[in-house]
């Protein structure tokens, strides 16, 4: 008697969705430290002479909650993939800027910004 079992980590449509649970999470805990733990923020955006210029920290808060709301809830849906990544793309770009290149936080959002662009070319 011959017992198959269905393998989940071979279906494509399981380890896209794994991808994009791993992936969203960081937007998921992105949004909740702006949500509950404002103050992590806050001397970052007061440094940065540009970001300080257009509208204070405040303004900025609550735009780093919602977007990253967003962006954890659409990556994990799956839906319009590719404007997704350009817009997360493009998010993340800003947060280098904003951070600076201060190596340990530089990588880390390089490392972001790589599995962005692989989720842009990988799934359909």
């Amino acid at each position: 008697m011959k017992i198959y079992t269905k393998n989940l980590f071979t279906k494509k449509s399981t380890l896209c969705f794994l991808f994009r649970f791993g992936l969203s999470s960081v937007f998921l805990v992105n949004s909740l430290t702006a949500w509950f733990s404002p103050t992590e923020f806050i001397e970052l955006l007061k440094s940065n002479s540009l970001v300080s210029l257009i509208a204070g920290p405040g303004f900025w808060i609550p735009l780093i909650g919602i977007n990253d709301s967003l962006l954890f809830l659409i990556i994990l849906l799956g839906r319009w993939r590719k404007v997704v990544a350009i817009w997360a793309a493009l998010w993340v770009i800003a947060v280098i800027y904003v951070t600076g290149f201060e190596v340990t936080g530089f990588v880390e959002h390089a490392g972001l910004l790589s599995l962005i662009v692989y989720y842009y070319f990988a799934f359909k």
